[in-house]
């Protein structure tokens, strides 16, 4: 028959090794594309874009943008979540240059940094989806009106014959 203190020490050590695991370097989310339109335009969405995600946004020379951290929406819950359940925070940074007339080159990075409870540090993770840079880049062609279809009901379902 095993001894207890036996079962105990395995059972102690399979616990250790099974929630270590090797941390993967975790890279920021970065689109860059080139928009059919102007630089104004397109930066004046980018700005709509993130003052809507509340964002803080402030152009130096025009064309580079850093924001600071994503501002949250207050809850009264927020000692709850921020101490039990852990945060993301994320910031963005976009880079439009205009290549040439009616041509944009657009480059925007996501980068998000989470943490589980209040004592834990802050480290990179993954963005969320609404935060990602794919979404915001959504955001931002529609913004621009420059989707490659529009949908409508017809379109989604079918046309009824």
């Amino acid at each position: 028959m095993i001894r207890k203190d036996c079962l105990a020490i395995v059972a102690l050590t399979a616990f250790a090794f099974g929630c270590s695991s090797v941390q993967r370097p975790v890279e920021p989310d970065v689109v860059d594309v080139t928009l059919p339109a102007p630089a104004d335009q397109v930066r004046a969405a980018v700005s709509k874009v993130l003052k809507d995600d509340n964002y803080d946004v402030d152009w130096k020379d025009g064309s580079q943008l850093d924001t600071g951290y994503r501002g949250e929406q207050p809850s009264i819950w927020d000692w709850l979540v921020k101490g039990r359940f852990g945060v993301v925070r994320s910031r963005a940074e976009a880079s439009v240059t205009p290549e040439t007339d009616r041509t944009t080159r657009l480059r925007l990075q996501v980068s998000s940094e989470g943490k589980q409870t209040m004592f834990d540090g802050w480290g990179p993770t993954e963005p969320q989806v609404p935060q990602s840079a794919e979404n915001k880049l959504r955001l931002i062609k529609n913004e621009l009106k420059i989707v490659p279809s529009t949908y409508t009901t017809e379109t989604f379902y079918g046309a009824k014959n």
